[in-house]
């Protein structure tokens, strides 16, 4: 019964190194395709590395004050599944009110939250990140687990440190 036990457990380890393994594959070879697709943008747009997210800037914003945490944040968006730029759509707001949220808050998926820093009034990007930084293992909404997400976003106002 002993033996028995031991193997229960060195197979369900076996089971668990190889899955974990396979999702540090997936979000490599995700991570290289945003980075295969970013490199076709032309030198004008200015790209942006933050803590897993790219933001690939569209148009320039026009304040001076950047979004740090803290800040309330005003925005339309648009959030596809990542397919080398913008696959299928799972979500928007653009023919509708910007969504306001304080930024920092745990309310924001770590890939959106990374890419948003530093965000101007105005601003309009593109911000992608492999499945580790989105829903990870887990299905959401209809999203399925491990997916690479792309977000069109345009910051309609930021108000600095909103109580």
């Amino acid at each position: 019964m002993r033996r028995y036990m031991l193997f229960l457990l060195a197979a369900a380890f076996v089971v668990l190194s190889c899955d974990k393994e396979d999702r540090k594959n997936t979000y490599a070879s995700q991570e290289a395709a945003i980075d295969s697709y970013v490199a076709g943008f032309s030198a004008e747009n200015r790209v942006v590395y933050r803590k897993g997210s790219v933001r690939v800037v569209m148009q320039e914003g026009t304040s001076v004050d950047t979004l740090k945490r803290g800040d309330s944040l005003y925005f339309y968006y648009s959030g596809y599944i990542f397919n080398y730029g913008k696959g299928s759509l799972f979500a928007t707001n653009v023919e509708g009110l910007p969504l306001k949220i304080k930024y920092g808050s745990d309310a924001m998926i770590e890939g959106l939250k990374n890419g948003l820093e530093g965000m101007r009034t105005g601003e309009n990007s593109y911000i992608m990140f492999s499945g580790k930084y989105g829903y990870g293992n887990q299905i959401m909404f209809n999203i399925p687990k491990m997916t690479p997400l792309f977000f069109d976003i345009t910051i309609d106002k930021i108000i600095k440190n909103d109580k």
